[in-house]
């Protein structure tokens, strides 16, 4: 865990799962537009290219430890940030697989459901109450996930986990959290730009 800075000002985002790819991506591009962000990384990641971007954006990227899988980390990260306020919640964190779906064990069948859908729920369930009341909640989708597009077929169990995690987010928000807080995004790498950030 990296230290708390005491002269950040601007805007903050809670940003899981950031050591690589879109979630690192994503740091970089909302330090480079004058935010502070918190991201997470898995414990025994060793030291990431995160950890470089925070060398260059020195006192406005902390690192906090997290497995979205267990759900102790989850509390304790929550622990950890009582008390601060964040404009933005983002949950990135979640795995793919290409196999058909006939040659996938069950545990690997668990595993990818447990980590695209259940669990950022779970994160965005035991996180939501640091984000402001005019905050925003994103959890990374899929344009895979789309029942609609979906004409070729193949990677079944990523798809499905996908749209699973598409339906989850909708309506938690609509049955729970549309009364006391702000929008949920659920966007997907693939879709057409939208202006949020």
């Amino acid at each position: 865990m990296t230290p708390t800075p005491s002269n950040q000002t601007g805007p903050t985002i809670l940003l899981i799962a950031t050591s690589r790819g879109l979630g690192l991506a994503m740091a970089e591009e909302f330090l480079k537009k004058s935010w502070n962000v918190v991201g997470t990384v898995r414990a025994g990641s060793g030291r990431t290219k995160l950890h470089d971007l925070a060398d260059h954006f020195q006192g406005r990227l902390e690192i906090e430890t997290l497995d979205i899988c267990e759900q102790y980390q989850v509390e304790a990260l929550r622990q950890r940030l009582s008390g601060r306020v964040f404009d933005m919640l983002f949950v990135n964190a979640g795995i793919g697989i290409h196999d058909n779906i006939v040659d996938v064990t069950t545990d690997e069948f668990i595993r990818i459901m447990l980590t695209n859908a259940l669990c950022p729920m779970r994160v965005v369930e035991s996180l939501q109450g640091l984000v402001s009341e005019n905050g925003l909640i994103g959890v990374m989708s899929s344009g895979q996930g789309s029942i609609a597009n979906n004409v070729n077929g193949m990677h079944e169990l990523y798809r499905g986990s996908k749209s699973r995690t598409t339906f989850d987010d909708t309506d938690y928000w609509i049955h729970r959290l549309f009364s006391s807080k702000a929008g949920l995004k659920t966007p997907c790498p693939s879709c057409p730009r939208r202006n949020w950030l």
